[in-house]
């Protein structure tokens, strides 16, 4: 193609690309004009307003609590009382695991730490993600001011002992091919992007026939052993987060604030962030992606008008709303101008995404492999351990849209022919849960999280 053409093209997509954004501004009426107002209508708030709110449910968790046991439809904010036997396990003592020697053996490969420093009051995201998504990646690094701990994944294959490992899912890159890929991603993102980026590339020695028994949650622990701060927020690649959790500035980073969440997250209280979908699932992905990230920036007020004309809505609400019903989204979108939590009742399948403090955070069992059931037998078994739910006034997290991937429909097959391993493993999980049996397998069990050391990366 000449460049006359391309510049001609360019330029038809620019154009298209500027008749979209202003349709889309017509149809909501105050939308784009709020990403900017609202933001600074969110900082022109007092700070202490989060911390204050919170106490006021701290102090009236008794008589909410004995509310809810009389059969109250859960109005209200609600903090309940910790029992005796949970104030054991919220001392900061690590959940008990058993060490599994089967379990995903993962090697490491190389890790990438930034040399930015950050504050003591900063949250640690932690993902996993294999090779091929570092551009998901790239959208959580634009949106995210603080830490992220990234794990990401590489099968290997060695055909001869003298060989190097080679990667059975792409024949045609090399292990150094990757190595040198991540290092300038890294680069890049340490030069543009405002996220404290540590990434950690792992690989697997696997069949290279049977290559995608991604090891999800072996990945998620060696995330949680990486992390340096008190708190800590577990979230897909695929979704990107409202920069510093939407908060009134100065948010989290006042140390009272910082302070409260640590305490909260400490006695085992879970703090839930809504979870959104474009619900143009046919617009082109790179339009979806921009206008994603555009949100996660612009804060509630926007999104809450972009949900309530109908542009955003509640995460699989439709296709499987046990996954965040409990979360209440309608009710998250209804309380404006109130830094108010509210509780958030398990129910079966839950799998909300989380706040959680670093010291009382459980390992995840690393039996589970490949796409299905991990996330919810993990809330499963946070709600065995003592965890309570409650909804973030302020934060929330939007799904970036992207093609559906290999393991995701090999895995519905399974599960409509009754063949999921991984369902079968979740009900195991789940019985040995309501049994009060059930502990983490996993690799990591004679491991303990260091001590944190504020201001290193």
């Amino acid at each position: 193609m000449s460049p006359r053409r391309l510049i001609y093209w360019w330029a038809v997509a620019c154009a298209l690309f500027v008749g979209h954004l202003s349709s889309r501004a017509h149809r909501v009426d105050r939308a784009d004009r709020a990403v900017g107002g609202n933001i600074a209508a969110l900082q022109s708030r007092p700070s202490h307003a989060f911390r204050l709110l919170l106490q006021e449910e701290l102090v009236d968790a008794g008589d909410e609590q004995k509310t809810d046991a009389e059969g109250s439809d859960d109005d209200g904010p609600i903090m309940p009382s910790i029992e005796d036997d949970d104030q054991e396990r919220a001392s900061g003592e690590k959940p008990l695991c058993y060490y599994d020697e089967d379990v995903p053996r993962l090697v490491s490969v190389q890790t990438w730490k930034s040399r930015k420093t950050r504050p003591r009051e900063s949250i640690t995201l932690m993902t996993q993600l294999s090779e091929d998504r570092l551009g998901m990646l790239e959208n959580q690094c634009r949106t995210w001011n603080d830490p992220i701990v990234a794990m990401v994944y590489i099968p290997l294959f060695n055909r001869k002992a003298a060989d190097d490992p080679i990667i059975p899912t792409h024949p045609n890159t090399t292990l150094q091919h990757v190595i040198e890929g991540i290092h300038a991603f890294h680069y890049f993102m340490e030069m543009t992007a405002p996220c404290v980026l540590t990434i950690e590339l792992v690989g697997q020695f696997t069949d290279p026939l049977d290559p995608e028994e991604y090891p999800i949650n072996a990945l998620r622990n060696r995330a949680i052993k990486l992390a340096q701060t008190d708190i800590l927020f577990m979230l897909d690649v695929d979704f990107v987060p409202a920069t510093d959790l939407g908060m009134p500035s100065p948010g989290y980073r006042d140390p009272a604030v910082y302070n409260q969440l640590v305490q909260l997250t400490s006695e085992r209280k879970a703090l839930v962030l809504p979870a959104f979908e474009i619900t143009n699932r046919k617009q082109e992905l790179v339009m979806g992606q921009n206008f994603a990230r555009q949100l996660a920036m612009a804060g509630k007020r926007t999104i809450r008008d972009y949900y309530l004309a109908g542009m955003v809505d509640a995460f699989n609400g439709n296709d499987a709303p046990w996954g965040h019903g409990p979360t209440n989204t309608s009710r998250w979108v209804s309380i404006l101008d109130e830094a108010t939590t509210y509780r958030a009742i398990y129910q079966p399948k839950y799998e909300p995404f989380l706040i959680l403090g670093r010291q009382t955070t459980p390992w995840s069992d690393e039996r589970f492999v490949g796409y299905g059931g991990n996330k919810i037998a993990y809330i499963n078994q946070l709600r065995g351990s003592g965890f309570s739910f409650h909804v973030h006034p302020y934060g929330f997290t939007l799904h970036v849209p992207h093609p559906k991937t290999k393991a995701a429909n090999t895995f519905v097959r399974a599960k409509r022919a009754g063949a999921s391993q991984m369902d079968f493993l979740r009900s195991l999980v789940e019985q040995n849960i309501a049994d009060g049996v059930f502990v983490p397998h996993t690799s990591f069990c004679d491991t303990q999280i260091p001590e944190n050391e504020a201001g290193e990366p």
